[in-house]
């Protein structure tokens, strides 16, 4: 199923899509980065095309650790003065929540320098040497210009590379030409059309989808807790509700782990804002839906989209972005629609506590009076709500708990091996 839904190539070009809307410059440097990785190891000549894929994907999302912990900062502050804290984050991020788990040291280890290298037993760790290489060029020829020269690295020879990489890295520049290519563009294309290559397995594609709702949970863990709770309760509605066959089930869990990525682009003070919005600004929030769009389309199976894109219609064509009625619509849209508003309710939120269930079966039933939502779906989620509610709290504490658990590692190890790298 996973196959009709998205492909190992639209993979990739989705989750740097994703990031972008998150942080461009961050993506820029890692494709940049990511280049330069791949043409090392062309010249080192130990890997097979697939897996150079594989490590230039990494490559790309070599900074992911910095969408949290360092947004906001210029890059050559938290890159060269304080590089650890955003490479632990992006260990335990790729280690938990991403298909990467064993590749997950590289990034753990891509700002240690060589001689501490030395003393870490793990078998990719010139991976890491090589990407720490890439990272420093890329950063100061951005800032220098053609003043900075690889050979400028070569004074850190034996202490933060290895002369491997330094000659591997001086060898790939010169055959490459990787400065001409950065300047016309040439090497996106080379990395597309690496990434066509690229084969994903069906369990890894679905992850990737997943991990799109923890980057969504950056800025604001509310976003995971969100689309956690949206998918389980219109999981439960739909096994309730009666004639939803299995392909249906799957399309609908998968729009629901996407329909609020777009939300990136919606600045926290509006998405916490303890008022009502001002019309401005409810502008900027409805362009979520439409950058939803403009990242998905041509990606993902046009089916999915359609049902993330349809959570904010309304039966009666007052809903956005596109203003869809009743007749318009399918039953999984319809699902998502009462789906997201439950959780909208129901979910604790810095500005208002969740409301009872007294208030939230009043609102849906007057909501159902108005023609904004399906009859049938409401009634069926209103006559199973405890039962309901029961699964959608076990089933997404199991998620939070590994989410959760994943932050507190962080800040547990974090703090110690800052302290041990830079002695």
């Amino acid at each position: 199923m996973i196959d009709e839904i998205i492909s190992s190539k639209d993979i990739c070009k989705l989750i740097i899509s994703v990031l972008k809307l998150e942080d461009k410059r961050l993506m820029d440097h890692g494709r940049r980065v990511a280049y330069i990785l791949y043409r090392m190891l062309c010249v080192k000549g130990e890997h097979e095309d697939f897996e150079m894929a594989d490590l230039a994907f990494l490559g790309v999302l070599h900074d992911i650790g910095a969408f949290k912990v360092a947004m906001g900062k210029e890059m050559l502050e938290f890159e060269l003065s304080d590089p650890m804290p955003h490479s632990v984050y992006g260990f335990f991020f790729m280690k938990y929540l991403s298909p990467f788990q064993d590749k997950a040291r590289i990034l753990m280890y891509n700002h240690v320098d060589y001689q501490q290298l030395l003393k870490v037993d793990f078998d990719e760790k010139n991976i890491s040497n090589y990407l720490n290489a890439a990272e420093r060029f890329d950063i100061f020829q951005k800032s220098m210009g053609k003043k900075f020269d690889v050979k400028n690295l070569r004074k850190y020879e034996g202490s933060k590379y290895s002369k491997e990489t330094l000659d591997i890295l001086e060898a790939a520049m010169d055959k490459y030409n990787i400065r001409d290519k950065f300047d016309s563009g040439e090497f996106e294309n080379e990395l597309d059309e690496l990434f066509e290559g690229i084969l994903f397995s069906d369990k890894e594609r679905e992850r990737y989808i997943e991990m799109l709702m923890y980057i969504s949970g950056f800025r604001d863990e509310y976003n995971v807790i969100n689309t956690v709770t949206a998918g389980y309760v219109a999981r439960e509605i739909a096994l309730r509700l009666g004639g939803i066959d299995s392909e249906q089930l799957a399309m609908l869990h998968f729009g629901c782990l996407i329909h609020d990525v777009g939300m990136l682009i919606v600045p926290q003070e509006i998405v916490n804002a303890p008022r009502a919005l001002m019309p401005e600004e409810m502008i900027i929030l409805r362009k979520h839906v439409e950058s939803l769009e403009i990242v998905m389309k041509d990606r993902l199976n046009s089916k999915v989209l359609s049902i993330a894109m349809a959570n904010h219609e309304r039966l009666d064509g007052s809903g956005y972005p596109y203003g869809l009625k009743d007749e318009d619509m399918n039953i999984l849209q319809k699902i998502l629609m009462v789906a997201d508003t439950v959780t909208g309710l129901t979910c604790d939120r810095p500005y208002r506590p969740p409301k009872s269930k007294e208030k939230v079966i009043a609102i849906l039933t007057d909501e159902v009076k108005k023609n904004k939502f399906s009859k049938e779906v409401v009634a069926t989620f209103i006559e199973h709500y405890d039962e309901i509610m029961k699964v959608v709290k076990e089933r997404s504490e199991d998620v939070l708990k590994t989410w959760r658990g994943m932050q507190q590692q962080y800040e547990m190890v974090a703090g110690r091996l800052v302290k041990g790298f830079s002695r």
